[in-house]
């Protein structure tokens, strides 16, 4: 708990500015979706969250939303702006750390667990958006879909605009036709 005191001190303006209770409880839940992952996935023997680089990618995103707020003179983001300036910091920093040898399935874990996150964030407010119910067709769609994200996520430079596009296309993509 010390390194993570030192690294509230190095980012003293925002610290002060968002307040250590937000930035404490941002933690706190990341790290528990961070947890929830890990166990769903069955491996925890095989990975560790890294705390200190889950700091940092939270200290990031606050600078980085502080420095956009400012900019735009707004008091507030919207939430896809939000979630993406935050998982483009959690793909950089990548908090999950392997821990074993030759495992394939754990090289790209960080952008597994970016992609479900996201796709939580964008289905926990959609009641009738349920996998096991979505016509054949939108399931391929969103099959479809979720693969490009992924291929996106290993591959490609994940700024925080084009992680904003995603979200916003995909939340766009469940909600233009909800009788298919």
């Amino acid at each position: 708990m010390d390194r993570i005191q030192e690294i509230y001190e190095s980012y003293g303006d925002i610290t002060r500015k968002v307040g250590i209770e937000k930035i404490q409880k941002r933690f706190m839940d990341l790290n528990q979706s961070y947890v929830d992952f890990v166990n769903s996935e069955n491996i925890v023997d095989k990975v560790t969250i890294n705390s200190f680089m889950l700091i940092h990618a939270i200290m990031d995103y606050f600078t980085d939303i502080s420095r956009l707020k400012d900019f735009h003179k707004i008091d507030y983001t919207n939430s896809y702006k939000t979630m993406a300036y935050e998982i483009s910091w959690l793909l950089r920093r990548k908090p999950i750390q392997v821990l074993v040898d030759y495992q394939e399935e754990l090289v790209y874990i960080n952008e597994k667990f970016v992609l479900s996150y996201a796709v939580n964030f964008i289905t926990s407010n959609k009641e009738s958006v349920r996998y096991q119910d979505l016509s054949e067709i939108r399931r391929q769609c969103f099959n479809g879909f979720m693969e490009s994200f992924y291929y996106h996520l290993k591959f490609r430079n994940c700024s925080a605009q084009s992680l904003e596009l995603a979200l916003l296309s995909f939340e766009a993509g469940i909600t233009l036709n909800p009788n298919l």
